[in-house]
């Protein structure tokens, strides 16, 4: 397990589980149960998580806010987005893959936590595919720099675009208001560390796993 310095000093339960780390353990060493995680269709539609869907798989979406239950996100690639504002109670997930990037899902799920009464928020963006090991096709580059223009988000490499979505979603952040030194986003790059983490991109399909993020308010 990893946890962010960031969250850890504000006594915050959290951790991102590793590649060979048994869920049940990880969750067990949290001392979190009942979990809840977003389907993950790589949207930005964000729910609100109830008692009445605690622990449950909610369908449909990328992002969560919750004011009690403890909050999920399954990883390898994508960016993990863990979210908390301490003193008003309120928790968040995000998974953010290429598509919900895009679409500025980071953005989305501070405005839903602010919605809920969160003004004071801190973020842990946790471990993903870095820009190094991201090569991606013209198409997509482009769609890319109609948005961003800055070279630490999309960028050619060797006459290759690569693309960092941890900055992007970062950099989402930062616009949404967040301030830099209440976000927490080392690089981490699960393809590059793969006998760490599981990578959609380095991994075999038949030894594909994810991990998982989790944030409590315990």
């Amino acid at each position: 397990m990893i946890t962010s310095k960031l969250l850890s000093s504000l006594g915050i339960v959290h951790g991102y589980s590793t590649r060979n780390q048994v869920r049940e353990d990880f969750l067990n060493e949290l001392n979190v149960h009942s979990v809840t995680i977003a389907q993950q269709v790589h949207g930005i539609k964000i729910a609100l998580v109830t008692e009445q869907n605690r622990g449950q798989a909610l369908p449909g979406f990328d992002g969560l806010v919750s004011t009690g239950a403890p909050l999920g996100v399954t990883f390898a690639d994508c960016v993990p987005i863990l979210a908390v504002d301490p003193a008003a109670r309120i928790i968040g997930t995000a998974h953010a893959g290429w598509k919900g990037t895009l679409a500025g899902i980071a953005s989305e799920l501070i405005r839903a936590m602010r919605e809920v009464g969160a003004n004071n928020i801190y973020v842990s963006v946790g471990p993903h595919i870095g820009m190094c090991c991201y090569n991606i096709l013209e198409d997509r580059a482009r769609l890319f720099l109609e948005k961003y223009t800055d070279e630490k988000i999309i960028s050619k490499i060797g006459g290759v675009w690569h693309l960092d979505i941890g900055y992007a979603n970062y950099q989402q952040l930062v616009d949404a208001g967040v301030p830099k030194d209440h976000i927490d986003a080392p690089v981490v790059c699960t393809s590059c560390q793969v006998s760490q983490y599981n990578s959609f991109r380095a991994d075999p399909k038949e030894k594909f796993g994810v991990q998982l993020g989790v944030i409590s308010l315990q």
